[in-house]
């Protein structure tokens, strides 16, 4: 078994039965090329290299050998290797060269061959300095393309367009391919959620953030438009997920109009009943907390769907009672507010990392799940889908 197979779709599915060509060109990003094309394979991608002569002052031919299991197309034969069937050429790094090559219409090689014969399939990564980027020809070249293909413009670092991380890549193939919730405008809220005591502590609960933004990842993989507004948190966003920061309740209740045109919101925020009536300053006696006065927090979901028309999910946690009791509770809580899912946990049940839940998406209809945030995320992402 070549060692390509032993870590297909180890990360997911999202890409099973998707050829992709991987054209690499001569540029020093090429040095990349052997993990973007192992991270499509842990989507489930097949990946066919494709390389200009170039592109060997800076990759090995048998390394994309070794990453993809496949033969590198170096030069055309009599097996058209320029008419294979794909469901997307990836050109990473895309260079001044093929990128001005392919706006003019010339095939001289393979790469430039397959790219004239699928330009509507075709997604540029370009890499170069800045000096370069900036030539108006160039920008009039891609300007050109850009009505055609798709292009992934990674951020200025130090001067110079320097080649995506691999995760960002493979999202922006998985959004690409997948159709799913295209179009779909995705709102989602998470995080723990605070409220100040006085103008240096807080009150606030213990979440990460992490299972808010594994549903921002596979929203954006099935398609959607997604934005993703957090609390506090530990877990890292991808910066190819848009999100704000917020504080409080107070702070998403005088946003609701905003959220009014967002087709789904999930809110597996942490966000706290209670808020103290804050001091002003800073509390210096043990006295002083004691004194500290409470008041009930409104409830964002119920407030919410007095006004919102979409797909409404909510996250339930309770401690120490049984499923069923977890269940009919669960239940309960999305009759009240109106909710279309709600996925309801034992706060014992949930780490760091994994977690066990149950998604609840009608009266008579559950699913218990198990697994890592992201395998959770994932499906209920899933589920998702057929609602809407």
């Amino acid at each position: 078994m070549h060692p390509s197979l032993a870590i297909k779709g180890a990360k997911s599915n999202l890409l099973d039965g998707k050829r992709i060509a991987l054209c690499v060109t001569g540029g020093i990003a090429a040095v990349e090329s052997v993990k973007i094309a192992r991270e499509l394979i842990r989507h489930g991608a097949e990946v066919q290299p494709y390389a200009t002569n170039n592109a060997f002052k800076f990759v090995g031919i048998d390394s994309l050998k070794f990453a993809t299991g496949k033969e590198v197309v170096v030069e055309l034969t009599g097996m058209d290797e320029h008419l294979y069937e794909f469901d997307l050429i990836l050109v990473a790094p895309s260079t001044a060269d093929i990128i001005s090559k392919a706006s003019c219409g010339i095939a001289d090689d393979a790469v430039s061959t397959l790219i004239l014969a699928n330009l509507h399939k075709c997604m540029f990564v370009p890499t170069m300095d800045m000096r370069m980027w900036k030539n108006p020809i160039l920008q009039e070249n891609i300007e050109k393309l850009k009505r055609y293909a798709k292009f992934l413009i990674p951020e200025e670092e130090e001067g110079k367009l320097k080649m995506p991380t691999r995760e960002r890549i493979a999202a922006e193939v998985m959004h690409t391919l997948h159709s799913e919730l295209r179009g779909k405008r995705i709102l989602i809220i998470g995080g723990a959620g605070y409220e100040k005591i006085d103008d240096f502590r807080i009150l606030t609960n213990l979440a990460t953030g992490k299972t808010a933004v594994e549903i921002s990842k596979y929203a954006y993989y099935y398609g959607a438009h997604v934005k993703l507004l957090m609390a506090g948190h530990s877990a890292s966003i991808p910066d190819y997920i848009p999100y704000e920061s917020f504080g409080g309740i107070q702070d998403l209740m005088n946003r609701i109009e905003e959220f009014l045109d967002y087709e789904a919101i999930i809110v597996p925020a942490a966000l706290p009943d209670y808020r103290p009536v804050k001091v002003e300053g800073k509390i210096k006696s043990l006295q002083d907390f004691r004194n500290v006065e409470y008041e009930e927090n409104p409830k964002l979901l119920r407030e919410l769907r007095k006004k919102y028309q979409g797909f409404l999910v909510g996250f339930k946690a309770e401690s120490k009672v049984s499923y069923e009791t977890l269940i009919r509770r669960a239940r309960e809580r999305m009759k009240e507010y109106g909710l279309d899912m709600i996925i309801a946990n034992l706060i014992e049940d949930v780490k760091r990392d994994t977690s066990k839940a149950v998604i609840i998406f009608s009266d008579e209809d559950f699913e218990k799940v198990e697994g890592t945030k992201e395998q959770i995320a994932k499906r209920i992402v899933e589920i998702m889908v057929d609602s809407l």
